[in-house]
């Protein structure tokens, strides 16, 4: 009897443990899933957001960005699923008890050719966005063109459930 009780009581502890953590987390100031990094992960703004403020775009021009930005995520979501299958098939070959050099050869390449179009994709991606500017904005969109490396390159973690590493892999800061 004294050994259920003790088990009761540890499991209604945990319970309110969680309670409270969630509603310290819910209630806090500024809580929420991002709570600390108020414009997205590790507090980088949306890249959306920031083409939008850098090129001073109007209501059409932002209408028409967002049909682009549709079909962008829709294509870089397939690439990055290849990526993903060509990783798979790739680093399986390490599970073979005989190395098959052609095979990884032909692997290595399709990730090459992938990575290409992934950055040629990310190119006419921002063609299309300079042809929306006004000539007004053309100066503005010159300067985001500087900056893109910096604003949109690597170092930026990948979205949940886009690319990154298989969730089976911890995630490092």
């Amino acid at each position: 009897m004294e050994r259920t009780k003790l088990l009761t009581f540890a499991v209604a502890g945990l319970i309110l443990l969680n309670l409270a953590t969630i509603g310290f987390l819910v209630f806090s100031p500024g809580g929420g899933p991002h709570s600390g990094r108020p414009n997205g992960p590790q507090g980088r703004e949306e890249p959306a957001r920031i083409i939008i403020a850098r090129l001073r775009l109007d209501p059409n021009q932002q209408q028409a960005y967002q049909k682009l930005i549709e079909e962008h995520r829709k294509q870089v979501n397939r690439l990055t699923e290849q990526m993903k299958q060509l990783h798979q098939r790739y680093y399986g070959l390490l599970a073979a008890t005989t190395s098959d050099s052609a095979r990884q050869t032909v692997l290595s390449q399709q990730i090459a050719d992938n990575q290409k179009a992934q950055a040629e994709l990310n190119f006419r991606h921002f063609e299309q966005i300079k042809a929306l500017c006004r000539p007004d904005q053309q100066a503005d969109f010159r300067a985001l063109a500087d900056d893109l490396a910096g604003l949109f390159g690597r170092h930026q973690p990948p979205r949940p459930g886009v690319g990154g590493p298989p969730e089976n892999f911890p995630h490092r800061p």
